[in-house]
């Protein structure tokens, strides 16, 4: 065993390396589990799986402008673990088209990435998406590495599924297709890989959508229409506005590109296809929020790994190799990972909703359901929305034809709805909406600063 320790005794090194980042990632992410509301999004995803765990089926009564894989498959808890999965996926990326000191370096990148922290930490389809696209392309470094034809086709076939699911998680997903076909096109027997990640992601996709052929058309209209007839609108960010919340990391993978180019140029590539493939999902997707940037992530790992990994290896290179330089190269980019992950913690947005929740269970039957425009608070006083409703954003109110009407619909002053709350101020900027429940739900109450419910007589 000592051997054996001593002839791979920098593998091993990295390894250990790779396993730290993953405990750090872990563990710097496990007190803010809890913490309140990071995003709206994750009230409405939380509310919608609740709604399809009392038996109401997906887009048939639960409404949800993301595809299906996301709600099937994901809980809050899992968002820690899509982080982790990420940091391993990536390494695998990192040594199989690099070497290990990339394979590090990519794990680090992402584990302090300020945008993978919180899509760590949030319930949203954009980490669950993300991680699947990086272990598509871990699969896909692993087929064209791989010495036995066999298992190279299994692993092309896997990555092709990987994606499909990814895709099916999020549409932005699709940036990943770029820099998969760059990597299975590294291999002489590229035609056999692609035809067995075609294969493997057709079957994936199928093994999902199949079930749900009775709600291909209401599919069709909320993940996908929606986004399509939100495109007038004037909500959102802007491609540049979206990049340049994280363009200190953004400078510093154009630099690993350029130092990285020599010396790994299949990861200085896969990466650049990675960038361009987000990039265009970036910008044919509408409204564009701050955490759609979290694509862009892996493809930024990939170029800071080519360039550290090429750095590391001019210094070991030279004829007197300079052990304690590249040491101390090392230990300042830690230092610096580390600086990188302690800012983006601090900066994570934690909403208390708590106290809110707690009024409205109080000014609320646990029996009737609630319309609202706080969908977390509710979510935490465990009070129903009605399942059509859960999505309650403006993006939906003002883009989809016919929405306000529903919305009044919903809330006609007939069981089950039995209140409605207002609190984000989203309900309150729909014209003469408030006039209109106030009509038909004559009890209301304050619940806090710019925070009231409208309430039936028999719904306190």
């Amino acid at each position: 065993m000592r051997a054996w320790l001593a002839r791979n005794r920098r593998d091993v090194l990295a390894v250990g390396a790779i396993a730290i980042a993953v405990a750090v990632t872990i563990t710097s992410r496990l007190s803010f589990l809890g913490g309140g509301e990071i995003d709206w999004d994750e009230g409405v995803y939380w509310l919608s799986m609740r709604s399809m765990q009392a038996g109401h089926p997906l887009f048939l009564s639960v409404y949800s402008s993301q595809p299906p894989a996301f709600l099937l498959f994901s809980e809050p808890p899992w968002a820690l673990s899509w982080g982790a999965i990420a940091v391993v996926a990536g390494s695998i990326v990192g040594w199989r088209l690099g070497d290990r000191v990339a394979a590090v370096a990519v794990a680090v990148t992402l584990a302090v990435d300020p945008l993978m922290v919180r899509q760590s930490l949030v319930l949203q389809a954009d980490g669950p998406s993300t991680s699947l696209a990086v272990v598509a392309i871990a699969f896909g470094a692993v087929a064209i590495s791989s010495d036995r034809k066999r298992w190279g086709t299994v692993a092309a076939a896997l990555a092709g599924a990987a994606l499909a699911i990814g895709v099916l998680t999020k549409l932005l997903d699709v940036d990943a297709i770029p820099p998969l076909i760059v990597v299975l096109a590294g291999r002489g027997r590229w035609r056999q890989l692609f035809v067995a990640a075609f294969a493997g992601g057709i079957i994936a996709a199928g093994a999902i959508l199949l079930p749900l052929h009775d709600a291909w058309g209401q599919m069709w209209d909320q993940a996908v229409g929606l986004h399509l007839t939100s495109r007038s609108g004037s909500f959102g960010l802007t491609l540049l506005g979206a990049l340049h919340q994280r363009w200190q990391l953004g400078a510093v993978a154009a630099v690993g590109a350029v130092i990285g180019w020599r010396r790994h140029r299949r990861l200085v590539v896969t990466g650049a296809a990675w960038v361009a493939g987000a990039i265009m999902a970036m910008a044919v997707t509408h409204p564009l929020w701050p955490h759609h940037a979290v694509a862009v992530s892996p493809g930024y790992a990939l170029l800071c790994a080519a360039g550290i990994s090429s750095f590391f290896g001019q210094l070991l290179d030279r004829a007197r190799p300079s052990t304690t330089a590249a040491t101390a190269l090392a230990v300042a980019l830690v230092v610096g990972a580390a600086l990188y992950l302690a800012s983006g913690l601090r900066h994570l947005p934690a909403h208390d909703l708590s106290p809110l929740a707690t009024r409205l269970a109080n000014a609320t039957s646990a029996s009737g359901e609630v319309l609202g425009d706080e969908q977390f608070a509710q979510a935490l006083a465990n009070r129903a929305s009605p399942p059509f409703f859960v999505d309650t954003s403006l993006t939906r109110l003002l883009a989809e034809t016919g929405a306000l009407q529903r919305l009044e619909a919903a809330a006609d002053g007939h069981s089950p709805v039995c209140a409605v709350l207002f609190s984000s101020g989203r309900f309150a900027s729909l014209p003469g909406f408030e006039a209109w429940v106030g009509n038909h739900y004559p009890v209301r109450l304050s619940l806090g600063p710019s925070q009231r419910v409208y309430l039936l007589p028999a719904c306190g």
